[in-house]
């Protein structure tokens, strides 16, 4: 049983595990993750290194936390973007949603291109997964919009057009 599990979670604060997160996403993304230590997430998220493990059994399932919360985020957003019956709109929410998601987690596309090696196998392919989940809703966008796109087109011009906002957004 880990520490996290057997807590009955009555003298933590709902807020902690939240902060824990925000404070090592940003190390991660300032420092690396490797680069980073226990201690220093606990301060930054103002609790001691050890009271980390109330909430988390390791570093690898903070970085894989952060990353499945957020990218699970977008990717109900991007649903609720498709339901739109206006391709126009379900086009233009996929690209509000995804410049928002930038703006708010703007860690999230560094530390994911920069840390995924150091996530478990499951995440990795969790993370891997979630991006296809991504793609595929920009192409169906894309393809209610422009039904004549050529498949290979239409996943050429997603690409590129996501590449650019995250180039942008990693410098």
């Amino acid at each position: 049983m880990t520490p996290a599990a057997g807590h009955t979670g009555a003298k933590r604060r709902p807020d902690r595990r939240d902060r824990i997160l925000a404070a090592a996403m940003d190390l991660f993304h300032a420092k690396g993750y490797h680069a980073t230590g226990m201690d220093e997430i606990g301060a930054a998220a103002g609790i001691t290194g050890p009271a980390l493990y109330r909430h988390f059994e390791s570093k690898e399932q903070i970085l894989a936390t952060g990353i499945r919360e957020s990218l699970t985020a977008g990717l109900e957003r991007n649903a609720a973007c498709l339901a739109d019956p206006s391709p126009r709109a379900a086009l233009d929410g996929l690209v509000a949603n995804f410049v928002e998601g930038l703006i708010a987690d703007r860690w999230l596309s560094a530390v994911i291109m920069r840390e995924r090696h150091a996530l478990a196998p499951e995440s990795r392919r969790w993370v891997d997964q979630a991006e296809r989940a991504h793609i595929e809703a920009w192409v169906a966008a894309l393809h209610r919009l422009r039904p004549g796109l050529d498949q290979h087109e239409a996943r050429l011009m997603v690409h590129a057009g996501l590449w650019m906002c995250l180039c942008v957004a990693y410098y």
